[in-house]
């Protein structure tokens, strides 16, 4: 025979103690119950609300903006020069229109020349002898700097001054003294050295 029986067990005694170092045994029925495990592929995400599109895309995105005239025009630049700085650079002078007050013509060839004579001074001398020259004589006998026309317009008014060219200024018959103005009428005959011409005034 075995031995005896011991008592039965008493439903209210507290469960013994685990030995220092083991983990609690597992309680059935009692506190929340155990996560599951996590699967792999398994999102725990929650899907975006509804009006969003399928699960997995988000919101859309938001709408871009317009401002009214952003590079519809071009930038300008609106700087100004401080107050109290002087503006350095120079205005340019209007140009005057010139005058027309007369013309010198010559019969010397068959179909004839005209220059123009404008209000201020006319420098006359020889084809290409020197600089600044408003009428160029195509003559050996007129000297680089002959004479000089003085004009004035609107009534028209001439007076011829030799320079003291080497072969004279004439009016008419009569040759001027180097450095004098003479008064000049319309139709009057002038000759530079060799080289007539007919004073037309306007």
């Amino acid at each position: 025979m075995g031995p005896p029986p011991g008592p039965p067990p008493n439903p209210y005694q507290a469960a013994p103690q685990p030995p220092p170092g083991f983990p609690p045994p597992q309680q059935h029925g009692y506190g929340p119950p155990h996560s599951p495990p996590h699967n792999a592929g398994f999102d725990p995400t929650p899907p975006p609300g509804p009006g969003y599109g399928p699960p997995g895309y988000g919101p859309p995105p938001a709408p871009a903006i317009h401002h009214p005239g952003a590079g519809a025009y071009p930038q300008v630049s609106t700087t100004q020069a401080s107050p109290g700085t002087a503006n350095t650079e120079p205005e340019a002078a209007p140009i005057a229109p010139r005058v027309l007050a007369g013309f010198l013509v010559s019969y010397e060839t068959e179909l004839g020349q005209a220059w123009h004579i404008y209000q201020g001074t006319n420098t006359i001398g020889r084809l290409e002898a020197a600089e600044g020259l408003d009428i160029e004589l195509d003559h050996p006998t007129t000297s680089s700097r002959h004479a000089i026309i003085h004009a004035t317009a609107r009534p028209g008014r001439l007076s011829l001054e030799d320079l003291g060219s080497t072969n004279g200024t004439f009016r008419g018959d009569a040759k001027l003294e180097p450095h004098t103005r003479v008064e000049l009428r319309d139709g009057e005959s002038i000759r530079f050295g060799g080289f007539a011409v007919t004073v037309k005034i306007i």
